[in-house]
């Protein structure tokens, strides 16, 4: 008879390749584990509500602008940090607005503005917190929030102005 040589369990190559993705589920499960615990997710606008397997968004205060005629033409400059809101409507305007510069993706990033009136005719005016990077979601409402005007704005943001609501 012949004896085979066979080397210790541990220089096997197989056993290496069964083992290999077993200890790396074990080194980086507590990673991924601690990570989901201690950060936390972006919160979503109060206007959202999931139904099923879905999201729906509540329309009722963009139709109360509608309804009041309230539209307007924001402009950006994101070289000086200007905020300018030009704002129409029937009815008496606020003195102050508060407009939120939401990002897509990530809350870090979202800017809450009070804008305030100017000139009592609907102008009002602010400044930018820090210097807008990429799409941002814009959200017009009165400190009240009786009323709501919505946009999705692309930069560029250099003396832009984007239209918020229909000036039909």
């Amino acid at each position: 008879m012949s004896e085979q040589s066979q080397s210790p369990w541990y220089k096997q190559t197989w056993l290496w390749f069964v083992l290999a993705p077993i200890i790396a589920v074990m080194i980086y499960a507590p990673v991924f584990i601690y990570l989901a615990v201690t950060t936390s997710d972006g919160v979503v606008k109060e206007d959202y509500y999931k139904v099923a397997r879905g999201f729906n968004i509540d329309h009722t205060r963009e139709e109360m602008a509608a309804q009041l005629g309230i539209h307007g033409r924001l402009m950006i400059d994101s070289v000086t940090g200007d905020i300018r809101l030009q704002l129409q409507g029937s009815g008496t305007l606020p003195q102050q607005l508060q407009l939120s510069l939401i990002h897509p993706s990530h809350q870090k990033y979202d800017q809450i503005l009070h804008l305030r009136s100017v000139d009592g005719q609907g102008l009002y005016g602010s400044n930018l917190q820090s210097e807008l990077v990429g799409k941002r979601y814009v959200i017009l409402e009165p400190i009240n929030k009786e009323w709501q005007l919505r946009a999705e704005i692309d930069p560029p943001y250099e003396q832009n102005s984007f239209d918020l609501g229909n000036a039909s």
